[in-house]
């Protein structure tokens, strides 16, 4: 590519990466060089599908962040709306009852199972004569 030529294809790059500055995350993540980016260009063009699924895939993050930030608003004032004494009942409660489950379950646990007594005789068979 004679000289001029490859200074306006430069020219024209920069043109394009103003206009669409997203093309130029690749770069700031490190997934690209500049270099890269500008051969990319050259062989596929500017209208290439690909420079602007990183444009959709911003806006998809962005909505996504947008959503969580109204989903965090919700939880705040639904909070707000609580009657904490009703809360702090409902917890006690429930440590209650968590509480009743554990008793029964160590009692469970501290009874050890009683096996038959072990009759020790010299009699081959496992009954005793009376």
């Amino acid at each position: 590519m004679p000289e001029t030529q490859s200074s306006q294809k430069v020219q024209e790059f920069k043109t394009f990466v103003k206009a669409n500055p997203f093309v130029l995350k690749k770069v700031k993540r490190g997934e690209k060089t500049l270099q890269e980016l500008f051969e990319e260009w050259m062989l596929f063009g500017e209208d290439d599908q690909t420079w602007f699924d990183d444009e959709e895939d911003q806006g998809e993050k962005e909505a996504s962040t947008a959503d969580k930030s109204n989903k965090v608003a919700g939880m705040l004032s639904a909070i707000k709306q609580m009657n904490l004494d009703e809360v702090q009942k409902g917890i006690e409660q429930f440590s209650g009852a968590v509480y009743s489950i554990q008793e029964v379950l160590s009692q469970f646990r501290s009874k050890p199972k009683q096996q038959a007594p072990y009759i020790h005789s010299h009699s081959p068979f496992p009954f005793r004569h009376d």
